[in-house]
C-alpha cells in the first residue's frame, strides 16, 4: 500500500494459504475495509498504522466432499488513528471476516470490528 498506513507484524500472505478466499493480498484489503468502516463512523479519520498483533485465528468448515465452503478469520489488532478533530488513538480490537458459500455463486463474505480499548495516546 503506497502511501497507506504502516503495517507491522502481519504474516506473509503466502504462509496463509486458507485465505485466498480474501485475494492475493489479505492485508490490503483488510486494511481498506477497516479504514472504510473507521471512516463511516468519522469521516475525518485517518489510518497511521495498523499491527497484527498474533497469529490470525483461522476456522474453515469442510463439506462432505472435503471442499472448505465457509471460513472465519479474525485478527488481533493495534489500529493507530487520527479522529476528524485531529486527536491521536490507539484501538485495540479484533477484525473478522466470515466467509460463506465459498467457491459458488452465492460466495459471500462479511466483516466486522470487535473494539476492546480506546486510549488517547
Amino acid at each position: 500500500m503506497t502511501g497507506g498506513p504502516e503495517l507491522y507484524g502481519f504474516p506473509p500472505p503466502g504462509r496463509l494459504p486458507d485465505l485466498r478466499w480474501l485475494g492475493p493480498d489479505y492485508v490490503s484489503v483488510l486494511v481498506h475495509d477497516l479504514t472504510r468502516g473507521l471512516r463511516a463512523q468519522d469521516p475525518g479519520t485517518r489510518v497511521m498504522g495498523v499491527r497484527c498483533e498474533g497469529e490470525p485465528e483461522l476456522r474453515p468448515t469442510v463439506d462432505p466432499a472435503g471442499v472448505i465452503r465457509a471460513h472465519d478469520a479474525v485478527f488481533p489488532l493495534q489500529v493507530y488513528v487520527q479522529d476528524g478533530t485531529g486527536r491521536p488513538w490507539r484501538l485495540r480490537g479484533r477484525w473478522s471476516y466470515s466467509g460463506r458459500d465459498l467457491g459458488t455463486p452465492a460466495a459471500s463474505i462479511r466483516h466486522y470490528w470487535r473494539l476492546e480499548s480506546a486510549e488517547g495516546v
